[in-house]
This record gives C-alpha cells, structure tokens and sequence, in this order.
C-alpha cells in the first residue's frame, strides 16, 4: 500500500481551465439574498452611535448627581466640624469670594 494521498480525479471544468480563464469567468454565488441597502446599514449604524453616546451622557449625568449629593453632605459635615450653622449651601463652590479656581 502507498500512505501518499492520491490527488482527486474527478475534477470540476473550472479546475481545470487556466487561469486566465477562471479570472474572468463569471460563476453565481448562492445565498445572494441576503445583501442589504447601504442606506439601512448606514442609518443603523448611526443610530447604535446615537445610543451609545446617549447612554454615555446619561451615565455622566448620574456620576455628577451622585458627586454633587457626596460634596452637599461634605460641606454640611465641614459646616458642623467648624461650629457654624448646620444648614450647608447647596454648591459651595457658588459662594463668592471663598476658595474655588482662580481665587490666589
């Protein structure tokens, strides 16, 4: 017995046509009812980025609201820790004159 595979004799007019040939023959592809509109596509695709961004805003949008309840809890402990009222301002930043950027 020879273990060497023997090459496939029965073979198709397309492998056995030159290549010249093959490249510019046309064959039909099966399963070509499943191409879709570029404007379908297009609009999807826009539409999972509009989703995603608005997802991103809303998710900044909770992180602010949660940071904003964590610093009006800091002053108000601040404001206690100092002697001074108990009642905080809502954004201390606000306050004029007090602390913040641009202030030497």
């Amino acid at each position: 017995m020879d273990p060497t595979p023997q090459p496939n004799t029965t073979s198709s007019p397309a492998a056995s046509a030159t290549p010249e040939q093959r490249s510019t023959e046309f064959r039909a592809v099966t399963g070509g009812d499943q191409m879709q509109s570029g404007t379908a596509l297009l609009t999807e695709a826009y539409a999972a980025i509009w989703l995603c961004l608005l997802g991103l805003v809303l998710l900044g949008m909770r992180r602010v609201r949660r940071l904003e309840g964590r610093l009006d809890q800091l002053a108000g402990d601040v404001a206690r820790a100092r002697g001074g009222d108990e009642k905080a301002p809502a954004h201390p930043s606000s306050r004029s004159g007090e602390g913040g950027e641009g202030s030497a």
